[in-house]
């Protein structure tokens, strides 16, 4: 276990507890008790969190047959801070606020507590070895022990459930460190050994996320090839990951299907994973391992690193701030399925010609705008009548914007560089050309969903089919996809997530019934509607 980084984590040590207790005592996000014990982020004073951690540690405390909260805290403050429980209290809140984010070590001057702690054991023993040497003769040195490589962790395992067992075995061990780690993970046989079994995969990928959640990142470098269905199950969170910073996703074609690894994951100088096939015919041939012997993880780290060396992102990243022409000349197809899902119908409605006037666009933006992100501006009269078009929004973010004079387009506004404020009156024309788009294309379907709901989805995204895909959330990340299997399994989430909402959610009858029902509360705000 690697050594706490900072003087809140090494707290938390002292008291055996972990990072995952504390999220469960206070209910604070894991993402929250990660950055407070890694140093990113201070207990602010005066805040509930700060009060609730001190609450809980002193619980801790409390249970201990040798208290220590006691001892680490007279390092800090006069003993006449300390005499009651309630100035303990507040003395431990102070600790937190001022002294919790920093480093464990070197602690500019004052010694940090994994300083005052081996100083203070240090004493100790030095106490104890002068009481032996008093009463006794001392004892001979031990005759030293080779050094001797740790061994493998656990035992060969075989077949599916032994390959699925390792793999949240070893997200079990990463949780386990105390700092962020780096997970660098090849699979040249494809993903299938997980996300075929869907039950398995949403299980995998929930503690994916608890572990990017934790601060820890991964670098994954997979086939061009695989199947849709090898990430139907996973693209949803998966792209959310990805916008979020926690995996970087890589293609290398050199892969050859005669190699014995299916699957390798290393995180540098501490532990490896294989899975390997011994070309059997069946699952029975699989067995899997983790390794914690240096030699051994230093070649898996070697080899997952040349793939990544040679490989090429499969994503692209930051797209709003940073297009770097990787959209231009892309074009969706008119027969290509187009999905929607975004808060408000701020563009994609009428083309590039309405989103200038809305927005009061210059010249300059709009040509960007075409160039760098042209494939969010294409109209729904631009696809075929059988070509399905839906559209997915935000009732209550509807309701609220209604009630104020004007709101900010967050996409646009990222994009541009500027705040790209749209009017209310604006907002309303928009509503009467969804109205008008609805009755006059057939294929056009437009839902509207609860901000409970919509929330689930965490992210937004554009599809069309297997030509591009775009996805973003708050503060502007964003990334895009223009590979034929990313978009295709892209696309095939969102017609999934479209396919569980009741139908009754998706009459056309009802969206157009909503729709009236915000014009009617528009024109007696004093908005003109205008059809």
């Amino acid at each position: 276990m690697s050594e706490p980084k900072t003087n809140f984590a090494m707290l938390l040590r002292l008291l055996g507890a972990r990072p995952r207790d504390v999220c469960e005592a206070v209910g604070a996000d894991k993402s929250l008790v990660s950055r407070w014990t890694n140093g990113k982020q201070k207990f602010m004073p005066g805040h509930d969190w700060v009060g609730k951690v001190a609450d809980y540690l002193l619980t801790l405390d409390e249970r201990l047959k040798e208290p220590v909260l006691l001892d680490v805290l007279s390092a800090y403050y006069p003993d006449d801070a300390l005499e009651t429980p309630a100035l303990r209290r507040k003395a431990l809140i102070g600790w937190l606020a001022t002294v919790g984010h920093l480093p464990a070590r070197h602690l500019a001057g004052k010694n940090g507590l994994a300083d005052l702690v081996m100083a203070k054991a240090a004493q100790l023993a030095a106490s104890k070895e002068a009481f032996q040497s008093a009463s006794s003769p001392a004892p001979a040195p031990a005759p030293e022990k080779p050094h001797q490589p740790l061994p493998m962790k656990n035992a060969v395992v075989y077949g599916k459930e032994g390959v699925q067992g390792s793999a949240l075995q070893f997200i079990d061990l990463i949780m386990q460190q105390t700092e962020p780690q780096d997970i660098l993970f090849a699979c040249p046989e494809g993903l299938d050994m997980y996300t075929r079994d869907e039950k398995f995969g949403a299980v995998l990928m929930d503690r994916m996320m608890e572990m990017f959640a934790a601060g820890h990142t991964l670098s994954v470098v997979l086939r061009t090839d695989y199947k849709m269905t090898d990430v139907s199950a996973f693209s949803g969170r998966w792209l959310v990951a990805h916008l979020l910073g926690y995996v970087r996703s890589y293609y290398f074609d050199e892969f050859h299907k005669s190699y014995d690894d299916k699957m390798m994951a290393v995180v540098e100088g501490r532990m490896a994973m294989k899975a390997t096939d011994s070309k059997q015919g069946d699952d029975s041939g699989i067995y899997t391992a983790i390794y914690f012997d240096e030699p051994t993880v230093a070649e898996v780290w070697e080899e997952c690193s040349d793939y990544r060396k040679r490989s090429k992102q499969r994503f692209h990243y930051h797209l709003f701030e940073q297009p770097d022409a990787y959209l231009r000349g892309v074009a969706p197809l008119p027969d290509r399925a187009h999905y929607r899902f975004v808060r408000l119908p701020h563009f994609g409605l009428a083309g590039m010609d309405r989103t200038q006037e809305d927005f009061g666009l210059s010249s300059e933006e709009r040509k960007r705008l075409l160039e760098d992100f042209g494939p969010l501006f294409v109209p729904v009269a631009f696809f075929e009548p059988q070509t399905p078009v839906r559209h997915l929004y935000c009732e209550n973010d509807i309701e609220d914007a209604l009630l104020k004079n004007r709101h900010v387009c967050p996409e646009l506004s990222a994009i541009c560089g500027r705040r790209a404020i749209m009017a209310t009156q604006t907002l309303v024309d928009q509503l009467v050309l969804l109205k008008k788009t609805l009755e006059e294309h057939k294929n056009f379907e437009v839902c509207f969903l609860p901000d409970s709901q919509f929330k689930r989805l965490t992210m937004q995204i554009a599809c069309w089919g297997d030509v591009v895909a775009i996805g973003w959330i708050a503060k502007g990340k964003s990334t895009a996809c223009k590979d034929y299997t990313n978009t295709n399994a892209l696309t095939g989430f969102c017609e999934s997530i479209w396919d569980r909402i009741p139908g009754m959610l998706k009459s056309r009858s009802i969206a157009i019934r909503k729709i009236n029902t915000w014009l009617k509360k528009a024109k007696k705000y004093g908005y003109a509607v205008n059809g």
